[in-house]
């Protein structure tokens, strides 16, 4: 498979953003502590959207729903070593061009986010957790205390595991249908919950509007030819990167 990467289409209409999820052809964007191999493959993709691996910080992404703000101090950080990373956190957020914000997922769903009136730009790895912690409320809130206002907030959700996949318990289940009744359902006597579902109503009710929200319709599993997947391919999965941010 060649090296290509998808892009959020609404994002596209910003020259000023850099912005892309790896696919399959680039190999694994994950590792522990310092790996040749993944750091090889971060070079290809961060060469491919035209930015340096120096100027990338990388969030830990624990499952949880706390953010970092970052900036030109922070470029690194987690690029070459992922002990080096922003720790304890989902999302990061910068108004400083030339620091780009990446994540990395296989099944958990990426969110990208532009002010394009304030210039500022954010990402969060949104897992089942996250979501139910408020990882996409949180990420937009911290906008709003940069001053930005959620209508004019550009937001994507990227390439993410399907509800026909996400086969929970009930104790999962019974947590989703609290919170999103419409997201969660029971088929076969197996537990489904629809997690693009529950992250739009989460983004949408912090004012983000849904002329402003691009959802990702592939699946990592269904698709898994094109992306990496834990649910289907367990430790050997490869892992997407995602990444957004402002040139200089």
């Amino acid at each position: 498979m060649e090296n290509d990467y998808i892009k959020f289409t609404n994002l596209n209409e910003f020259p000023e953003v850099i912005q892309g999820v790896s696919t399959r052809g680039f190999g694994t964007m994950k590792m522990l502590v310092s790996d040749p191999k993944v750091i090889k493959n971060r070079e290809n993709f961060t060469r491919a959207l035209g930015v340096n691996l120096n100027s990338i910080v990388v969030a830990e992404n624990v499952h949880g729903a706390k953010i970092a703000i970052v900036g030109k101090g922070d470029s690194g950080r987690g690029a070459f070593n992922n002990l080096e990373c922003i720790q304890g956190v989902d999302g990061l957020i910068t108004r400083e061009p030339n620091v780009n914000l990446m994540i990395t997922a296989a099944d958990c769903l990426p969110i990208v986010c532009y002010d394009p009136i304030l210039k500022i730009v954010g990402i969060a790895h949104a897992g089942w957790r996250g979501i139910l912690a408020g990882v996409g409320s949180n990420l937009i809130n911290e906008f709003k205390v940069l001053g930005s206002k959620p209508e004019n907030l550009v937001v994507g959700i990227g390439p993410g595991i399907c509800q026909r996949h996400f086969v929970v318990k009930n104790d999962i289940l019974s947590k989703f249908k609290d919170i999103y009744p419409k997201a969660a359902f029971i088929r076969n006597h197996d537990g489904y919950v629809d997690l693009k579902v529950c992250l739009s109503e989460q983004l949408l009710k912090t004012g983000v509007t849904k002329y402003h929200l691009e959802v990702a319709n592939e699946c990592t599993v269904c698709n898994n030819y094109y992306f990496g997947s834990f649910r289907r391919e367990g430790d050997k999965a490869i892992y997407q990167a995602v990444i957004i941010g402002l040139k200089g």
